[in-house]
């Protein structure tokens, strides 16, 4: 056994100076102000903007948005053309943050190159995989898809994301964004979430999810008539270039590339 070696004690010295009030105070403003960064952190982390939000009120995004998709048909949950020969299905989660880079960096590009000219359409598959928030946000988003702006709000959605299962999702929330988009009457969607039309959109996204084996939000079907279904897993989700290769192999009616 190992004995340890007492250490010599200290000489005696002057006893401690109590520190002066000047210092406490310097002190107290210090730790003052590191409460105040760390709370301006977790507000920005836990998406404060979000937050911010309320009916009647700007809503960050909404011009983009609304520039995006202004003239493109909705149906429902599709965008683009019915008659279109190709349609890509997304499967979703508004709490999603892969979604949103999707949303944000690729979806434009597919919106201008293939749905706006009628070549592809796209259909929204909406799953709440992620909790309550993402629950709440595919009712409201099922009830506007009654009233043909369901692209607009999933991409005011993802626009304006927090941290996930935060609690963001609020009336508050859900109002102010249905209100962001001309068309929309607000009353009439909050009544619809808990309709029968909505409960089953949300169940057959489900349904489909498990048919294909979604592992992960976002996932892609790529679909044409005469075709087997293609699962597509583009390398890179926040990339329309990741797309454009099997869309127009797709469009040319080859093989997949």
């Amino acid at each position: 056994m190992r004995y340890k070696t007492a250490m010599p004690s200290a000489p005696p010295g002057p006893s401690p100076q109590r520190p002066s009030p000047r210092r406490l105070y310097q002190a107290g403003a210090l730790l003052i102000s590191s409460i105040a960064i760390v709370a301006v952190a977790i507000a920005v982390l836990g998406g404060g903007g979000a937050s911010e939000l309320a009916p009647g009120k700007p809503v960050p995004g909404a011009a983009r948005t609304l520039a995006l998709l202004a003239g493109i048909p909705q149906h429902g949950i599709e965008l683009g053309d019915p008659a279109a020969p190709v349609t890509l299905v997304e499967f979703g989660d508004l709490q999603c943050p892969e979604c949103a880079q999707f949303a944000e960096s690729a979806l434009p590009t597919l919106v201008a190159r293939y749905v706006r000219p009628g070549r592809i359409d796209m259909v929204f598959r909406d799953l709440d995989s992620i909790g309550n928030d993402s629950l709440r946000a595919a009712r409201m988003a099922g009830a506007v898809s009654e009233q043909n702006h369901l692209w607009e709000f999933i991409d005011l959605m993802y626009e304006n994301q927090a941290a996930e299962n935060s609690g963001y999702v609020t009336e508050r929330y859900l109002q102010a964004l249905a209100g962001a988009i001309p068309g929309i009457d607000v009353s009439q969607a909050l009544h619809e979430r808990a309709s029968s039309a909505v409960a089953a959109q949300i169940a057959q996204a489900g349904r489909l999810a498990a048919q294909w084996h979604v592992q992960g939000t976002p996932t892609f079907l790529l679909m044409r008539a005469g075709r087997p279904t293609q699962v597509l897993a583009p390398a890179s989700p926040s990339s329309a270039s990741s797309f454009t290769g099997p869309l127009d192999s797709a469009l040319a009616g080859g093989p997949e590339r």
